[in-house]
């Protein structure tokens, strides 16, 4: 196959979806990282396409339902779950699998299990997960944003560094884990967020 050959064969070839994930909780200072990804929600026009059963993760009295009205007027109880929803990048043409969720107040395994499965029926290979946390950093600079990836593929691919932390975990250790064991790729994003602006939402 001749170089312009191989160029039209790429041309015509889908770019496969990729998983966009934020959670919050513990790993979401400020709610940095799931304000960035239902901003992307909002101008991408996501459609939400699935949700996990709250009812088998979540402690109520940790992660409490809200009533509210509905647009007819009834009364309502929304319960705190996990979302998946599709859009597509104005850009790239590329479809986006966006997760937006509430770290799980137990059986993780199971939990980053029925996602990854959501997500791989939606053809995914590749997740990409947000998080923030507190740092010395100062709101009149640019925020630092850390990327990394246990992947030597992904990490030779983009020029990225290794994941060096060692510690306690959140959910989005559990899922990235999850994912490699079925050997898909995984990018983590990191937003250090002035400490002195943690209460979220920070601005």
């Amino acid at each position: 196959m001749s170089d312009d050959e191989h160029a039209a064969h790429e041309e015509t070839v889908p770019l496969e979806p990729v998983v966009l994930a934020a959670f919050e909780g513990w790993n979401d200072a400020g709610s940095a990282a799931t304000q960035a990804l239902l901003h992307l929600h909002q101008v991408w026009d996501a459609e939400d396409v699935d949700a996990l059963d709250p009812e088998d993760y979540h402690d109520f009295q940790v992660n409490r339902p809200t009533v509210g009205t509905d647009e007819f007027g009834r009364r309502r109880v929304t319960w705190p779950t996990t979302t998946v929803a599709v859009a597509r990048s104005h850009d790239t043409g590329r479809e986006i699998i966006l997760v937006h969720g509430i770290e799980p107040s137990m059986r993780w395994r199971h939990y980053s299990a029925e996602l990854l499965d959501i997500a791989e029926r939606l053809g995914a290979k590749t997740v990409i997960t947000l998080g923030a946390l507190l740092a010395d950093v100062p709101h009149t600079r640019p925020i630092p944003v850390t990327t990394t990836s246990d992947d030597p593929v992904v990490r030779n691919r983009l020029g990225l560094e290794p994941n060096t932390y060692e510690g306690p975990t959140g959910i989005i250790g559990v899922v990235h884990q999850a994912a490699a064991d079925r050997g898909l790729n995984g990018v983590s994003l990191w937003a250090a967020v002035p400490h002195y602006v943690a209460q979220p939402p920070s601005p």
